[in-house]
């Protein structure tokens, strides 16, 4: 499969990559692969994980310091949805990996910067959907005690918007981040390959978000200390998937 174009000559910029066919069980091998890329590097991937496990507190804290259940949800719905641009050193380290390089905190700050216009870039729209799940849920709750009876409906439709926010989120994020620091796209290019490989592959990448939540859930349930494992394995599991999903020359 060739990689579609917004137009019909061979030179021209491609509009978004083109993507493979995944099947149902690829997903618990990038977790496998994650996995073996974190035993690879148990120092350095703790390192990271830890660095989570401290900001997860802090939006924890946030939450509770203003007793508000709608920043309490937005919060630990905005940690899925930034998580992808949170995880930008993770994919690096992969990245070395596969390429035999040890992988190196100077190199991932080097490429950090180097790509920094396009990561700006989709973490300014990403922070944008955050910011505004928190005031539509803000609006939601505030008004929920004078609905009296219909206080449960709105309780699941604040779930239900906050579900579909993280789901727009993740299908532009899902493999954008990787692909702008393994072919230095632009945002937008590796946004659409993103959605583009999301909305071909349905059945898979809903199990694999599926599995993010989970991991993310199970992290959250132990006082966020889990976060330290699971966040690195699955940065790298992400890497992997983009790997194997997203259709490239290299």
């Amino acid at each position: 499969m060739q990689a579609q174009t917004g137009g019909s000559t061979e030179d021209e910029i491609p509009l978004y990559l083109a993507c493979r066919k995944l099947s149902i069980g690829d997903p618990f091998r990038w977790l496998r692969m994650g996995w073996q890329d974190f035993r690879r590097t148990v120092w350095h991937s703790l390192a990271y994980g830890l660095l989570f496990v401290c900001f997860g507190w802090l939006l924890l804290y946030l939450a509770w310091a203003q007793q508000n259940n709608a920043l309490f949800i937005s919060l630990v719905f905005g940690f899925l949805i930034m998580g992808p641009v949170l995880c930008f050193g993770l994919y690096d380290n992969s990245h070395q990996l596969e390429m035999n390089r040890k992988p190196t905190f100077r190199h991932q700050r080097k490429k950090a910067f180097h790509e920094m216009r396009y990561e700006r870039l989709l973490a300014m729209m990403v922070s944008m959907l955050v910011v505004f799940l928190v005031c539509l849920l803000s609006i939601m709750i505030g008004i929920e005690p004078t609905l009296g009876p219909s206080t449960g409906s709105y309780a699941m439709a604040s779930l239900l918007i906050a579900v579909i926010f993280a789901g727009l989120a993740f299908c532009a994020s899902a493999f954008a981040l990787p692909m702008i620091l393994h072919k230095n796209a632009d945002g937008a290019t590796a946004m659409l390959s993103s959605i583009n490989a999301v909305l071909r592959n349905k059945r898979v990448l809903a199990l694999w978000a599926v599995l993010i939540c989970v991991l993310t859930a199970v992290g959250f349930a132990t006082a966020l200390i889990g976060l330290a494992l699971t966040t690195p394995v699955l940065g790298y599991a992400t890497w992997h998937a983009y790997r194997e999903t997203i259709i490239t020359k290299e």
